[in-house]
Order: C-alpha cells, then structure tokens, then sequence
C-alpha cells in the first residue's frame, strides 16, 4: 500500500511540474510584446506613434535584380516568427529567388476592419464583423504602415514594384484582403488562408487577382456562411468586384480538394477559391494535410503582374 501511495504522489508531482511547465510556455508564447523597441531584422525608419514596426526578412543567396516581394500575414495570436515556420513560403523564396518579409502585428494583431465585438456570444448582435484585437480597438493604421514598409523595402533592394504580392493567415488573411482593396496600387495580388474581406472596398480599388483558401472543417472561422461571410460569398464579393464576367467554375479537383475560379475579370484580375476537404484553421501542408496549398498560392500569384 505504501508503495501505492509513493507511486501515486510521484505521479502527481510529475503532472503537476508538467502543467507548471505548460502553463509557463502558453505564457511566454502569448506574452504581451514591448512595440516600443526594435523586434525583428529591421524596422520602419520613423516610428508609428509610439510603435516600432518592424519585420523579418528573407533575401535568398544570389538573388537577381527586380525580383518579386511577397509580405506575409500572420494570424491573430501569433508572430511573424510562428507564421515563418508555419506558411512554407520560405522555402518556396529560396527556390524562386523572391524576397519574403514577415512583419509584426501590434500585440499580434492587426486591424482587418469591420466591427470589433468583446466576446463570441456578443458577435451575432453587432452590425458587421470586424478583426481582431488590440490593433482594431486601438485603431492602428496597419494599410499605412504596410504601405511604408514596402516602399522602405523597394529603396533598400532590387524589387520588381509590378510584382508585390501579400499573403497571410486568418487575421492576417483578413488584412492581406484589406490591403487588396485599399492598397491595389502597391500590391499586385493576394492569397491568404482562413478569412474573410472585413473591410469597405473603396472607389480608388483597381481591381487586382485574389484568392482564399479554406478547409471545410474550420471550426476558429466557418467555412459555411454564419457568423462570417463563408467562403463561397466571400469568392462572389470579389468576383463582383473584379467585374468578372463568367461564373465561378471547378479547375481543378483532387482527393476532394478543389479549385473554384471566375476569370474573363477587369484587368484580367481573377477570383479563386481553393476549398481543402477536411482541413481546419490552419490549411498548410505538414498540419495534417498532404495538400501543399503555399505552392499553389505562390502559382496563382506569379501568373501576375500589377498594372
């Protein structure tokens, strides 16, 4: 019985040192960001306020002259170094010889527009849909610092300015949409993964190629519409947009993924939707899905330039 009761208070004090451990790590990963010093590989040369942006950056080995530029989003929550390690789009970089940049939200967000609501039960009873966090409350103009960070960038290097693309993640696929509409002078396309366009398309909008990818198990933002847009309205919205003539049509089918596309678009800007069975949230290659939907984005992306 003693020996019960030795390997029961062992076990005990093992959880209880793993839940310690646990909770310290949930901590440090999710802890507040000082944006009042520099944080990344380079920054803006003037503040934002009181905020530092700043951003990490990938200039692949040899890289040419008037290369393309691809920003990319991370979700709220997260850093530009989770989406670094999660996207896949480094890799693709050093192999197609394009500069990539990740820069950082305030307190890991960025404000995508639309209406911000205090909780999840309160979201059905507000007018519109807005995200996420700290960058939509305290109203951080994250278009205009996208726009300084990328002319920053083409002064600094060799970047192709017909060929700036965005890209991101949830919240950061929200804003990569944001600046889609509200940047279409700047950026020549966008793919992003798991959100929907939050903000107004302004009458300034030049139409440029879009493309959302989303698994049809995402259970953070719904695939279907409900309290968000859904996916399938979010591709009609910007194929409207984009003044495209023909419907939306299947282009490509696999293992139960596909690829819904309108073309005959304004500026020959195309809408897509490529819609991952089963996929969740986070619908990259290696998070339980064999699908490499970065390469696909990049494909979508590289058929185009600004005009």
């Amino acid at each position: 019985m003693k020996v019960i009761v030795k390997v029961a208070v062992w076990v005990l004090g093992i959880i209880g040192v793993m839940a310690v451990a646990l909770v310290a790590l949930v901590w440090w990963w999710l802890r507040p960001l000082d944006h009042t010093v520099p944080h990344g590989d380079e920054c803006l040369d003037q503040p934002q306020g009181e905020y530092e942006r700043c951003w990490d950056i990938l200039v692949p080995d040899g890289v040419g002259t008037e290369v393309p530029l691809l920003l990319d989003l991370h979700g709220y929550s997260g850093s530009k170094t989770q989406q670094r390690g999660l996207s896949g789009f480094e890799e693709i970089a050093a192999r197609e010889g394009f500069i990539i940049a990740w820069p950082q939200g305030i307190q890991r967000s960025w404000n995508a527009g639309g209406v911000q609501w205090l909780s999840a039960n309160e979201a059905p009873e507000v007018p519109g849909q807005g995200c996420c966090g700290t960058a939509i409350f305290e109203e951080i103009d994250d278009v205009a610092f996208v726009r300084d960070m990328v002319a920053q960038l083409m002064r600094q290097y060799s970047i192709d300015s017909k060929r700036v693309y965005v890209t991101g993640l949830s919240n950061g696929c929200a804003m990569a949409q944001r600046l889609a509409a509200e940047a279409s002078d700047v950026f020549a396309g966008a793919v992003c993964m798991s959100m929907y366009l939050l903000s107004d398309v302004p009458a300034s909008y030049a139409p440029i190629p879009v493309m959302e990818v989303h698994g049809t198990a995402d259970t953070v933002v719904d695939y279907q519409e409900g309290k968000w847009n859904g996916a399938i309205k979010n591709l009609e919205h910007w194929r409207i947009r984009n003044g495209c003539v023909g419907e939306s049509e299947v282009v490509w089918y696999e293992g139960g993924h596909e690829l819904l596309r309108a073309t005959e678009c304004t500026n020959g800007a195309d809408v897509a939707l490529l819609s991952v069975l089963e996929a969740g949230h986070f619908p990259y290659k290696g998070r339980f899905l064999e699908l490499n939907t970065s390469e696909m984005a990049w494909s979508f992306l590289k058929e185009t330039t600004r005009r």
